[in-house]
C-alpha cells in the first residue's frame, strides 16, 4: 500500500514486517504469545526485553486507555501496512491525534492471493494488492484498529478500496485458531499485475518485479517509448518516481494487457 517517501528505500518495499504476532505500543513492538484455542484477548503480552509476562492483551489495552478488542475493526494488512514503522508514519500524518497502540496478529487467509497493484506509487515502487483465487492461502497480518486509526489508514489509501469479507467466503485463521466472522482488506482500484498471459504475478521484491515487467511486453508509449523497467533497479525507481510516468502507468498497464481485476465479487466481497 502507499506510504510517505520520508526515510524509505523504495527497493526495500514492503519494509520491516514483524517476525511474529505482537502489539505496537508507541515506538515498541511487544511480542504476543498466542496459544491454540485461547481467545486473543487472553493472550500473554510479553516484555520485549526479556520476554517476561507483562499482562494479558485485554488487560494491557485497558491499562493503556486504548480501545478494547471488541470495539476494534480487524483489517487484513497486505504489503506495507503490516509494518509497524509504516503505520506509525501514517498515524503521525493524520489531522487528529492517533493512538499508536494496536494488536498486529499473524494469520492465514484462504482464497486470496497477494500480488502487485497495477499502478505506480509516488515514491517509485509498485505496491502490493490482494486478489481472489480459490484454493490459494496467504500468510497475512491482521491489524485491530480503533475508529481513528481506521480513518487515518483509509485516508492514505486513495488507490485502494477497503472491502468487507466474511469468514464463510474467505476463511481467516489466526495463529491461535480464531476465525473472525468478518474483516476488511484494501483492494486496488486499478486491478493487479499479470505476466501478460493472464497469470497474476505473485508478490515479489521490487528488483525481481522490474525484471519481469521489462521482459513481459514492449513498453512502447511509456516514457517516450523507452522501457522504464530495464537497467539497474535504482535507475528504474528514479524513473518510476517521475510524475509523468506515474500519470500514464495505470493506462499503460491496462493497454499492455498487464492489468486484471482482483475479482473479489466472485467470493462475495461487499
Amino acid at each position: 500500500m502507499s506510504v510517505s517517501s520520508e526515510q524509505i528505500d523504495p527497493l526495500q518495499y514492503p519494509w520491516s514486517r514483524p517476525e511474529a504476532s505482537g502489539v505496537m505500543h508507541g515506538d515498541d513492538f511487544l511480542p504476543l504469545q498466542l496459544v491454540a484455542d485461547l481467545p486473543l484477548g487472553q493472550s500473554a503480552l510479553l516484555d520485549g526485553a526479556d520476554d517476561a509476562l507483562t499482562s494479558r492483551l485485554s488487560e494491557a489495552l485497558a491499562e493503556a486507555n486504548a480501545e478494547p478488542l471488541d470495539s476494534r475493526s480487524p483489517v487484513v494488512s497486505i504489503g506495507a501496512n503490516s509494518s509497524p514503522d509504516v503505520l506509525r508514519r501514517k498515524f503521525a500524518r493524520f489531522r487528529q491525534p492517533v493512538s499508536r497502540i494496536l494488536p498486529l496478529v499473524r494469520g492465514q487467509l484462504h482464497h486470496v492471493g497477494v500480488g502487485h497493484s497495477a499502478h505506480v506509487s509516488k515514491s517509485g515502487y509498485i505496491a502490493a494488492a490482494p486478489y481472489s483465487q480459490r484454493g490459494r492461502r496467504s500468510t497475512v497480518w491482521v491489524a485491530w484498529l480503533d475508529e481513528r486509526q481506521l480513518m487515518a489508514l483509509d485516508e492514505t489509501e486513495l488507490n485502494y478500496q477497503r472491502i468487507e469479507l466474511t469468514g464463510d467466503d474467505c476463511p481467516l485463521v489466526l495463529d491461535n485458531g480464531e476465525r473472525p466472522e468478518t474483516f476488511s482488506l484494501f483492494a486496488s482500484r486499478w486491478g493487479v499485475l499479470t505476466d501478460g498471459q493472464g497469470e497474476k504475478l505473485p508478490l515479489m521484491g521490487q528488483p525481481a518485479l522490474f525484471q519481469v515487467l521489462a521482459g513481459s511486453v514492449s513498453t512502447e508509449g511509456l516514457q517516450h517509448g523507452a522501457s522504464v523497467f530495464e537497467g539497474p533497479p535504482e535507475r528504474v525507481v528514479e524513473q518510476l518516481a517521475m510524475s509523468s510516468v506515474q500519470a500514464g502507468a495505470k493506462e499503460w498497464f491496462r493497454a499492455a494487457g498487464l492489468a486484471m481485476p482482483a475479482e473479489f465479487a466472485a467470493v462475495g466481497a461487499g
